[in-house]
């Protein structure tokens, strides 16, 4: 274990250049590090891994040289046949049940990953943590009631669904502090420690809202605001650890299976799958990322510049709207009535 004086040490080297880092641009059409050489032998952990994007990043990460990566989801049945999937193609994959929003449930998740590892390697660590874990939503009712049958108790007063304030919120302020604290082996400083990073998977309804989507919108909203805080937050608690965030447009997923028809045939241009993936696998290899907010859309990954120099994510959005790739929420309705 690394000394207190050594400690105090390196901390001023990596937060020196991570500051600097901070003000840099990601330029996605510039030749990027080796990606096999710079994620050999390290492990991820991947919340909401059972599909859509978290088993898309899985898979990738899964494909590196001696990788190591854990599969966390609420769904077992999904879970499991992701991970018998890959270890039948040869990678090192382990399943994880796991309720995000439940913090014993992420404490044991990080518990069990960590004994599992040491199967592995005797002292090994989590490398990388992508929290993908997320919900859709569902619109708000906000149908007016007669506060008679109000107080006489004739209509029932049901509360807005909040899962999916839950999961990504909650869930991925529960994941980040148990791997910052637990998981990533961060009491330890130098090069037997190695490269740590966490993304945080929020979405572009964080920057231009989601139509009739109001949980869905505060709670990319939310993990939007976790990613501004936490740069500070680890900075303050003197963990050396990358922390970005992988802002997508719609995509085709399980997720959004049900809706793609119909974005289709209103004009809305998705993102590619594909796309999202390279983000992702960019903001693990590359060492010299740190806190920057990447936004996908039709035509590939583009660096938000959500920091007082890129005004906070509003010139590149602006680029993406009048280029016609990205629809405001605020505008939906008209495209929709439109198309009618």
């Amino acid at each position: 274990m690394a000394s207190q004086e050594s400690h105090t040490r390196a901390l001023p080297d990596f937060y020196q250049l991570i500051d600097a880092q901070r003000s840099l641009a990601v330029n996605f059409h510039a030749a990027s590090p080796d990606q096999a050489r710079s994620l050999r032998s390290k492990t991820l952990l991947v919340t909401g891994g059972a599909s859509g994007l978290g088993e898309a990043f899985a898979t990738a990460f899964a494909k590196q040289p001696q990788a190591a990566v854990i599969i966390a989801d609420r769904d077992a049945l999904k879970g499991k046949s992701v991970e018998r999937s890959l270890n039948e193609a040869g990678h090192v994959v382990k399943f994880i049940q796991v309720d995000v929003a439940d913090w014993d449930s992420v404490t044991n998740l990080f518990a069990e990953s960590l004994r599992w590892l040491s199967g592995i390697d005797k002292g090994r660590t989590i490398d990388h943590v992508i929290c993908s874990a997320g919900l859709e939503g569902e619109q708000l009712d906000l149908d007016p009631v007669d506060p008679e049958e109000f107080l006489e108790g004739r209509t029932e007063a049901r509360p807005p669904n909040s899962l999916s304030i839950q999961v990504s919120v909650i869930g991925t302020l529960y994941t980040v502090s148990a791997a910052m604290r637990y998981g990533l082996g961060l009491h330890r400083l130098g090069p037997e420690m190695g490269d740590k990073s966490i993304t945080l998977l929020a979405s572009l309804a964080g920057y231009l809202g989601m139509y009739l989507r109001s949980d869905y919108t505060a709670s990319k909203w939310g993990v939007r605001g976790l990613f501004r805080s936490l740069l500070d937050d680890s900075k303050a608690a003197s963990c050396p650890v990358r922390i970005n965030l992988l802002a997508p447009y719609f995509v085709a997923t399980p997720l959004t299976a049900h809706l793609v028809p119909y974005m289709h045939k209103i004009g809305i241009k998705l993102a590619e799958l594909d796309d999202v993936q390279v983000a992702a696998m960019r903001l693990m290899s590359d060492e010299s990322i740190h806190g920057r907010a990447v936004g996908v859309w039709q035509g590939g990954p583009i660096d938000l510049g959500d920091d007082f120099g890129g005004g906070f994510g509003s010139d590149a959005l602006r680029q993406g709207v009048e280029a016609g790739a990205l629809v405001r929420s605020s505008t939906f309705v008209s495209q929709k009535r439109a198309k009618q």
